[in-house]
């Protein structure tokens, strides 16, 4: 799985334009958000073919900042709080997180200063089987 960063304008119609570019090409979003700023909107998607999604999209002139593999995690959900569990452990090794959001299964897209780090200050939230 592949976090794609794309800034939108302000314009209406621009999250509609991204998502029906990318249904018509056979991408899908597993997850993600948008999020606006003076600068537009800032959206991060979890696709699975992050190379075709970012042709698709710069093909058709988006502004794409940015594709990579994001952090996965899997919270329990049993309790209150595992949220601010995961991000302290993260914090307590001095990285940042820099976006976070959740997918259609309901697991934890991060991405921080240092996935690698992070990734090993989470390992008891990593998924081990799908």
């Amino acid at each position: 799985m592949y976090d794609i960063h794309i800034v939108l304008g302000h314009a209406p119609g621009s999250l509609a334009a991204l998502g029906k570019l990318l249904g018509r090409n056979g991408v899908g979003l597993e997850g993600g958000g948008v999020f606006s700023t003076p600068e537009g909107g800032h959206a991060h998607f979890l696709v699975e073919d992050g190379e075709k999604a970012l042709q698709v999209l710069a093909d058709a002139g988006f502004n794409v900042k940015n594709v990579c593999r994001p952090l996965i995690r899997k919270l329990p959900q049993k309790r209150p709080g595992e949220l601010g569990d995961i991000a302290e452990a993260i914090a307590q090794s001095g990285i940042r997180i820099l976006v976070q959001y959740s997918d259609h299964s309901n697991r934890l897209i991060l991405l921080t200063e240092d996935d690698v780090r992070a990734g090993e200050v989470t390992r008891q939230w990593e998924i081990t089987a799908e």
